[in-house]
């Protein structure tokens, strides 16, 4: 998928055509990722991609600092953002927009 598609999908236009009873469940999972100092509530497409670079930055920090961990091992760092990358995984539709 085409992170302009990936975007796209993932803007207020879209996600209002959606009217599923998932979307309240998925609604009381993304309310703890949204506050996020950085998290940004406008619409938009920039601001659904800045949400969506807040969401892969724990997945981009453990590939940075892996070589490292090797060297230094810190189990404890390992597994906390282990389970940060999990629990937004766990998200079958993005939160990116407010």
């Amino acid at each position: 998928m085409s992170t302009y598609l990936m975007i796209s999908l993932n803007t207020q236009v879209f996600l209002s055509l959606n009217t599923s009873d998932s979307q309240n469940h998925q609604t009381e999972i993304s309310a703890s990722f949204t506050t996020h100092p950085q998290w940004n509530y406008q619409t938009g497409w920039k601001n659904v991609l800045n949400n969506f670079r807040l969401l892969i930055q724990p997945s981009l920090l453990l590939w940075l600092i892996f070589p490292w961990l090797e060297i230094f091992p810190n189990s404890s760092l390992l597994l906390g953002l282990h389970n940060l990358i999990d629990s937004i995984n766990q998200l079958t539709t993005l939160p990116l927009s407010g």
